[in-house]
């Protein structure tokens, strides 16, 4: 009992921290000015995500050997430089506007790392697995990441997003889980929650790349340890797998929707643009807030769809797994159309 008392301590330290280091960038206003992409109209310090990742690397470790886990091992150690390593190239590209190829260099360095830390090697028969595995890590890992920061362009929908996403992952009762991806997961929940508030539905500061990308590096990560867990008859196990997918789908699909209309349209895919679904809804007219809490309830459809239909039994995982995926898919699919059908009535121009 004491050690949860102790934990819950670390966590509303967290908290602390996070809202400390929030209110010093505010001060600090390193602004993110308006341009042609943005969503706001007036100059907004940036860096909030110093708050947030911040106090997940100050606490990591102590979170670790509070839970009864060994803190300093190799895997740990590996994943808290990833998270180290992008928070401090994604701060200095907010304040230098540093050219893309060094911001993507920095995210496959951190994605190896990950997936160093999170593949069971052992378990895999050949090299040629061992670089196949290694190749899907890394591809996943960066696609989330930069999926994340894609979609935090309006208040509140990309930190109100993963603060419910590592709300969930932090709960018990999840197939594979382990207390290392729950506190992993709390610690980031509680720092998020401190800066939802400077956030939305007014910002006074945004997570920036700082934030962002770390929070969407652990996000993937997150996934890979449901899917490689010691206990899989597989690897990868996809029923365990894929709950972070369900639980993030309104990030993922706006940026897979996206990427494929642009691709068909013959757009260059690595040029700035603000063709996202909720880019142009809330060109649209739709309120911001009703944008941002839309993709919330995306989070919270997910989670309950996993829980109902992949969760219960995991002989009858195929039918259960396809089953979550329709039901995950179903609302993006009636978002796109809404979308689509607002824009005819209110033209956006180019999207």
């Amino acid at each position: 009992m004491s050690q949860q008392f102790l934990s819950l301590g670390l966590l509303i330290l967290a908290y602390g921290i996070s809202a400390l280091l929030c209110r010093r960038m505010i001060a600090v206003a390193v602004l993110d000015t308006p341009g042609h992409r943005s969503s706001h109209s007036t100059p907004t310090p940036k860096g909030g995500g110093v708050g947030v990742v911040g106090a997940f690397l100050i606490l990591f470790f102590p979170m670790r050997h509070m839970c009864g886990l060994a803190a300093f091992t190799p895997d740990a150690v590996a994943l808290w430089v990833a998270v180290a390593l992008l928070a401090a190239v994604s701060w200095l590209d907010d304040v230098y506007q540093w050219r893309p190829t060094i911001k993507l260099a920095a995210q496959i360095v951190a994605a190896l790392l990950v997936a160093a830390a999170t593949l069971p090697l052992g378990s895999l028969s050949s090299s040629t697995m061992v670089m196949a595995a290694f190749v899907l890590a890394v591809t996943w890992t960066v696609f989330v990441t930069n999926a994340v920061n894609f979609m935090d362009g309006l208040n509140g929908l990309v930190s109100g997003s993963l603060c419910l996403t590592f709300l969930c992952l932090a709960l018990p009762f999840w197939p594979s889980d382990t207390v290392e991806l729950r506190l992993s997961a709390a610690l980031l929940a509680f720092g998020l929650l401190a800066f939802l508030p400077l956030n939305f539905p007014r910002a006074r500061i945004f997570l920036g790349d700082v934030g962002s990308q770390p929070c969407g590096l652990l996000v993937a990560t997150a996934a890979l340890f449901l899917a490689t867990p010691d206990i899989a008859p597989k690897i990868p196990d996809i029923h365990t797998g894929l709950l972070v997918p369900c639980l993030t789908a309104g990030l993922l699909y706006d940026v897979a929707f996206t990427l494929i209309r642009r691709g068909c349209m013959g757009e260059k895919l690595l040029q700035a643009h603000r063709g996202h679904l909720y880019q142009i809804a809330f060109r649209s007219g739709i309120p911001m807030p009703v944008v941002s809490l839309l993709h919330w309830g995306f989070v919270l459809w997910g989670g309950a769809a996993y829980a109902l239909f992949s969760l219960p039994a995991r002989e009858a995982a195929l039918n259960g797994d396809l089953l979550t995926v329709a039901l995950v898919i179903l609302p993006q699919v009636l978002w796109t159309a809404f979308v689509v059908l607002r824009v005819q009535r209110h033209p956006v121009g180019r999207w």
